[in-house]
């Protein structure tokens, strides 16, 4: 039964976290744009934008990034609002009465687990549906509305025998790839040399073609003599002697940020990446831990609420800002146990299991929340 000292505390701390929300990104905007107005300023210049138009974009910049904060900092905000929550009951002494009437604290992280759970979901609902449709306005410059043209981030295709794909840039509108360069490895050319070209285009697999590149209007030496007999199985020239098609899973999207900053790809991407036969193993395991964090993050969160009610409403306390302090140093332990568990797993050299990595952290820290209950008032 949901009552109304349960929907007081609900309200309560969707308020709290709003407030905390809006100060907080208030802070972090005002001191990124403090540090960085010089570059809206010049990325603005070339294309003639009066104060007000500049103004604007300011607005818009930080109106986008508003999605990326709230993936960053919600958790936290949202285990700091409970902790506020509770202090404040404590504070006013609104929880004697429930506690004079035999029942249990405890009973109190209803309303603040249903919170937190509403608010992960909207966390959640952020991560993949809001942040994937607008990766391509996060990476736009300070300033400027165009984000049609990044640099390159080189990658290795596994799929075939780690050819080296690099360019010059990305027009993201596009889709092309500028003066491409692809070096054939020896499973695919012998000797081995590097295929370049004007652009290249990345084309869907369907039912009638694998995935792939094509080069437009090579610049460069193609000699299919070289080419080996699988190699002539991925490496295929166009009739018209100026372009080429060549076999391969890396996507577009693989060759620029998007592709290396995970909160920006959808679970769905994620796992479509992780099967993906292109793609290396240290990418998969990073790509792994990120996947497993989505799912234990919602969990750590509401651990660390059960958590801090114990510690704040102490059955043997001395102060109040005591306690507040007591459970924000022990949040904090575990959070950088939560933080070197996903490094470990995330590190090249595979100290840790990617799974294990982010499981951990759910481990110990529910362990602790049991250990921590016997503190509470009763």
């Amino acid at each position: 039964m949901f009552t109304t000292f349960d929907k007081y505390l609900l309200n309560r701390l969707v308020h709290t976290f709003a407030v905390f929300f809006i100060a907080t990104y208030g802070l972090y905007m005002v001191i990124d744009l403090f540090a960085n107005v010089d570059d809206f300023q010049r990325n603005s210049l070339g294309e003639d934008r009066d104060s007000i138009e500049i103004a604007i974009a300011i607005f818009r910049y930080y109106g986008i990034r508003v999605t990326e904060f709230f993936e960053m900092a919600g958790p936290i905000l949202i285990v700091v609002s409970a902790i506020a929550v509770l202090g404040l009951l404590e504070k006013h002494s609104e929880s004697h009465p429930i506690l004079a009437a035999g029942i249990p604290a405890f009973r109190l992280l209803r309303p603040l687990l249903i919170g937190g759970g509403l608010l992960n979901v909207l966390l959640i609902l952020n991560q993949e549906f809001v942040l994937p449709r607008l990766a391509v306005e996060l990476q736009s410059r300070r300033g400027s509305d165009t984000t049609s043209v990044q640099k390159v981030d080189p990658v290795y295709d596994y799929s075939n025998y780690l050819m080296h794909i690099d360019g010059k840039e990305v027009v993201i509108e596009e889709r092309k790839l500028v003066e491409p360069g692809f070096q054939l490895p020896e499973e695919l050319a012998v000797p081995t040399y590097s295929l370049e070209a004007e652009s290249a285009i990345f084309i869907e697999k369907t039912e009638r073609h694998p995935s792939g590149w094509l080069l437009q209007n090579l610049t460069g030496l193609f000699d299919a003599e070289r080419l080996t007999e699988f190699g002539k199985t991925r490496v295929i020239p166009r009739p018209n002697d100026k372009d080429v098609f060549i076999v391969s899973d890396v996507s577009f999207d693989q060759l620029y940020n998007r592709g290396r900053n995970l909160k920006l790809l959808s679970s769905a991407q994620l796992i479509e990446r992780i099967r993906n036969p292109s793609t290396g193993l240290v990418p998969v395991r990073s790509q792994s831990l990120a996947l497993h964090s989505r799912v234990t993050r919602p969990i750590l969160s509401l651990l660390s609420i059960a958590m801090a009610l114990p510690l704040v409403m102490r059955r043997e306390s001395r102060s109040l800002i005591l306690n507040m302090a007591t459970c924000a140093g022990v949040l904090g332990v575990f959070y950088a146990i939560t933080q070197a568990s996903l490094m470990l797993g995330g590190t090249p050299g595979a100290f840790m299991r990617a799974d294990l990595a982010a499981w951990l952290p759910v481990i110990v820290t529910g362990t602790a929340s049991v250990w921590t209950a016997g503190y509470v008032q009763t």
